[in-house]
């Protein structure tokens, strides 16, 4: 503790006695190796931690000392890490916040009754100012969660984290079975107003059984549940329990397990609804397993369970890494380095902390803030899709709370902050300098780079394939010859395209006798026996091209590949079978799939274009741009460029697994360097170097192009 030494309030509360409400309870807890106590009201379920230095104070408020005896005591036992008077203050202040001192003048079952009364009013008020977001305390759940954790107790607490751990790397282990009929199914839906009854009757079940784990987890500790609730938003019900009394655990694994009980449940209810989902078909059913997985599951990953949202995840992170209120504290933090470091207010440093707190401080709420403001932006987007004009109200709503009001908010606090105005000048140079440097980071023009994948693409009319099942009868060229566009390379026999042939000629030449004898015996077969004759003809005009189809020639000048060996004379090929390849001259051809939000790569010439390659990621090749694919499809040209062959694209299982969840546009570059022969089908990775491009003119340009993506436009 670092205040001001001397206070120029201390002779306002210097003869206090204040006493500590006799229901507190007191626990002590270890952080980094250091002790701390907290303190809770048992009627209020208000916490507050402090360290050993303050509680040497704090637990001698017996209404007996005063305030100015406990400080002198204070500082003739414990010399310089005594508090100081405005530690105390402080102290105090917050200990009245947190309802934990006695008001001495009323006993203390009328106090309780009175706090309840305030707290019952509070309520009502609450209600009826906002009726939209009010929480309704149903019932103690006590008694039920004693016989659930008595029944629990038949096996080790460990031993259900095992089970449940097995139950979700079991489906973790399953999924890719299923991926690609879910990328297929995608959230396709997922808002329509049916579906969106039937996710309003499974959530609440969902969050039921979640938060009796919260409160099973903590009943089995010891610590008690008297309330289950729910809280309306928007008149929905949210379940809840009041389990704060976990704070207390001394042990930072039982506060943990408790924060993870309700994401564990819904991680089990999730794998359970993927086994569901993959053994159903379509119906009611498959959909409740669905959205119970997109419930269960993506929602906890993403939300609740992420450490970076005040939920369940960031309670269990500041438990493990042992530093309670880290976003706040990380915050406190940030503020007090910035008004030292850039504002020059040269103020004494309050926060103390470890290198390793330093760490967390310094990642932590940046971190926290850009998730924060991306996944609120990135659901009102997927809102919008569906529901335009909600989700443009969800999107401003997010930017002003996320971004703008903070904002004006740390604008008002500076202006406001005493130790900003005694830095004068300083205080003002170091301002002008930071919003100069903002500034110009976001309008001064910035090296430019776009990194895509691509593959050495080889065009499909040099891949060599069997048009019939049949038996190599002639191979005109060896392995790794040269070869000429139009040379014979391979013969195939196949019996069954000649006895089609020699079938389909047989029948034109018996429809051509019978039209003739028509024509001289009864005319008014003639129509008839001619259609007859124009079908067979077609039938061997198509058993002629089949035919001819087996001289398989060479589609360019180039290379003969073949797969199979060196020779295929005699061996037996199945329709379709992969025999060669042609590998033309000159330079490979590197096929580029660039996402959409990187079309802007072709809407501008790039000033320089860089392919390194997998098999030496540390060359770099110039090429430049040959042609764009005219079609713009949502095709990968190679499977290596998707999510299972380690590309960055998702496909939807279609078109032989190539087909993406997203539109895609394809560019054929040429190496500057045409004597490289790079394997083909092998990824590229191409930097595209771009004209130099201001901060604010790119998140603009992305901002449009996501926009006009969500709406059609």
């Amino acid at each position: 503790m670092s205040g001001q030494f001397l206070s120029q309030d201390w002779y306002r509360v210097a003869d206090l006695a204040p006493r500590l409400r006799r229901d507190i309870e007191v626990a002590r807890h270890v952080y980094l190796g250091e002790p701390w106590v907290v303190l809770a009201n048992a009627t209020g379920r208000r916490v507050h931690r402090m360290t050993r230095a303050a509680y040497a104070i704090v637990g001698r408020f017996d209404g007996r000392q005063t305030l100015s005896e406990l400080w002198q005591d204070a500082q003739s036992e414990m010399g310089a890490e005594a508090p100081t008077q405005q530690d105390i203050l402080t102290l105090l202040s917050q200990l009245h916040e947190a309802d934990l001192l006695d008001n001495q003048d009323t006993p203390l079952l009328d106090e309780v009754l009175e706090r309840r009364d305030r707290e019952r009013r509070a309520f009502w008020k609450k209600l009826f100012l906002n009726p939209l977001s009010a929480t309704l305390p149903l019932f103690n759940p006590d008694r039920v969660l004693i016989a659930v954790a008595r029944r629990l107790s038949v096996l080790p607490s460990a031993l259900w984290w095992w089970i449940g751990a097995t139950i979700i790397l079991t489906a973790l282990a399953v999924l890719p079975t299923q991926w690609p009929a879910l990328s297929h199914r995608g959230l396709s839906g997922f808002l329509d107003l049916e579906n969106l009854a039937l996710i309003g009757c499974i959530y609440p079940v969902v969050k039921v059984i979640h938060e009796f784990g919260h409160g099973i987890a903590t009943r089995s500790r010891g610590g008690m549940v008297p309330e289950m609730g729910v809280v309306l938003v928007a008149f929905y019900p949210i379940p809840y329990v009041e389990a704060s009394s976990a704070l207390m655990f001394p042990s930072k694994w039982s506060r943990a397990a408790v924060a993870a009980a309700g994401i564990m449940i819904e991680l089990v209810i999730a794998s359970f609804a993927l086994a569901l989902w993959s053994v159903t078909n379509d119906g009611v059913l498959r959909a409740v397993a669905f959205n119970t997985m997109v419930i269960s599951g993506l929602s906890t990953l993403l939300i609740n369970g992420n450490p970076l949202l005040k939920f369940d995840g960031y309670h269990i992170l500041c438990d493990l890494i042992e530093i309670p209120n880290l976003s706040q504290r990380g915050n406190a933090w940030w503020g007090e380095v910035l008004r030292n470091r850039l504002l020059g207010t040269r103020e004494r440093r309050r926060l103390r902390v470890t290198g390793w707190e330093a760490f967390w401080f310094t990642v932590f709420p940046p971190a926290a803030f850009v998730y924060r403001v991306g996944i609120a932006l990135s659901i009102a987007l997927y809102v919008a899709a569906k529901y335009r004009a909600l989700g443009v109200v969800l999107a401003i709503w997010s930017l002003v709370l996320g971004v703008i009001w903070p904002a004006v908010t740390l604008v008002r606090q500076t202006l406001n902050d005493g130790r900003i105005r005694l830095a004068g000048t300083r205080a003002m140079r170091g301002g002008a300098l930071a919003v100069l440097a903002l500034v110009g980071l976001a309008v001064l023009p910035l090296p430019h780079h776009v990194v895509v994948q691509g593959v050495v693409w080889l065009p499909q009319e040099a891949f060599l394939r069997a048009p019939q099942s049949g038996v190599v009868q002639v191979q005109s060229a060896e392995a790794g010859a040269r070869v000429q566009a139009g040379a014979l390379l391979f013969a195939l026999d196949a019996p069954a395209i000649d006895s089609r042939l020699a079938q389909a000629r047989a029948r034109v030449e018996g429809a051509r006798l019978a039209v003739e004898k028509a024509r001289l015996d009864n005319r008014k077969e003639v129509s008839r026996l001619e259609q007859e004759l124009a079908a067979a003809q077609q039938e061997e005009a198509e058993a002629a091209r089949q035919d001819a189809a087996l001289q398989i020639v060479s589609p360019h000048d180039g290379r003969l590949d073949i797969t199979g060996g060196a020779s295929l004379s005699g061996q037996f090929v199945a329709k379709g079978a992969l025999l060669a390849y042609v590998l033309p001259d000159g330079a490979r051809a590197i096929r580029v799939a660039v996402p959409q939000r990187e079309v802007g790569v072709l809407r501008e010439t790039p000033r320089a274009i860089g392919v390194r390659f997998a098999d030496a990621p540390f060359t770099e090749v110039p090429a430049h741009i040959l042609r764009e694919v005219p079609e713009g499809a949502a095709v990968l040209p190679s499977a290596v460029l998707s999510l299972a062959g380690g590309g960055p694209f998702a496909t939807t299982g279609r078109q032989g697994a190539l087909e993406t969840t997203t539109p895609i546009f394809s560019v054929d570059l040429a190496l500057d360097r045409p004597e490289l022969r790079p394997a083909f089908g092998m990824r590229a990775f191409v930097r595209f170097t771009l004209a130099p491009q201001s901060l604010a003119v790119r998140a603009w340009v992305a901002a449009r192009e996501r926009l006009l993506s969500v709406f059609n436009v």
